[in-house]
């Protein structure tokens, strides 16, 4: 598969330095990430790829969770935190839109 995205893209996007090469193994991480959530959720057949705009997304999400951005409940005294679980409800319903059969995209939200 030929990648259009590319790690310095993702590194942009998501603010870091272009000179910041520290987060680069985490980023290569969550594209294989993500990619293999997308094609196993699509059930993607080989030759199909996730779309770059969508890859790029879901990576800026996951990585967005590792900084607490995910973060929808926290109690200070009681050090109780909950995070959201899943991608936002743009990213599912593109992933959605992609799953193979049609039959099943009526379970998607």
């Amino acid at each position: 598969m030929i990648r259009v995205v590319t790690v310095s893209e993702l590194r942009e996007r998501l603010g870091l330095s272009p000179d910041d090469t520290a987060a680069d193994a985490v980023i290569l991480s969550l594209i294989a990430d993500a990619e293999a959530y997308a094609r196993a959720f699509c059930r993607l057949k080989e030759g199909e790829d996730v779309p770059d705009f969508l890859l790029s997304q879901m990576v800026a999400e996951d990585y967005g969770r590792m900084d607490g951005a995910g973060l929808s409940y926290r109690s200070v005294s009681g050090a109780a935190e909950s995070y959201l679980a899943g991608y936002s409800d743009a990213v599912m319903r593109q992933l959605c839109a992609m799953r193979h059969p049609a039959s099943l995209r009526g379970d998607c939200r």
